[in-house]
């Protein structure tokens, strides 16, 4: 599902997609750099997209985990899923520090990259933490996920 906003939304998932598995990759095994499956294939604008979540997770994480331990009720950030961890991290990263990408939008492709690489309760958790963070970033917005 493209961006609403966005004329490159398929590129911009890809790019999503893409910052999940590096980001996923260095927690599991501490590694920054070397290629990414599927990255040969990946358009220029999914790779600069894909480049920026990273760094801007990389560079804020500690300021994005305090949100989403903020955020999650009853949930150790330790004790969640990598990959569960992983695209919240990402979530919040857009929502606190690219305040052009809609909330919408922002939401629902985590949703969506959630569903596909976790599971669909994992969808409705991040939905929730992300809606959370929302309304408290970006003074009341909020966008609920299907």
């Amino acid at each position: 599902m493209p961006d609403e906003k966005h004329p490159s939304g398929g590129r911009r998932r890809e790019g999503r997609e893409l910052a999940l598995k590096l980001l996923y990759r260095e927690e599991l095994t501490g590694i920054q750099e070397g290629s990414i499956p599927g990255l040969d294939e990946a358009r220029e604008r999914a790779l600069v997209f894909s480049t920026a979540l990273v760094e801007g997770v990389r560079e804020h994480l500690t300021e994005i985990d305090k949100a989403i331990a903020a955020a999650s009720e009853h949930w150790e950030i330790g004790r969640m899923g990598a990959v569960d961890r992983t695209i919240l991290r990402i979530g919040v990263f857009e929502l606190l520090f690219l305040p052009d990408n809609p909330v919408a939008v922002v939401i629902n492709e985590a949703v969506g990259i959630a569903r596909k690489y976790s599971s669909d309760e994992c969808g409705r958790f991040v939905n929730g933490v992300l809606d959370h963070i929302a309304r408290e970033a970006r003074g009341g917005e909020c966008a609920t996920s299907s």
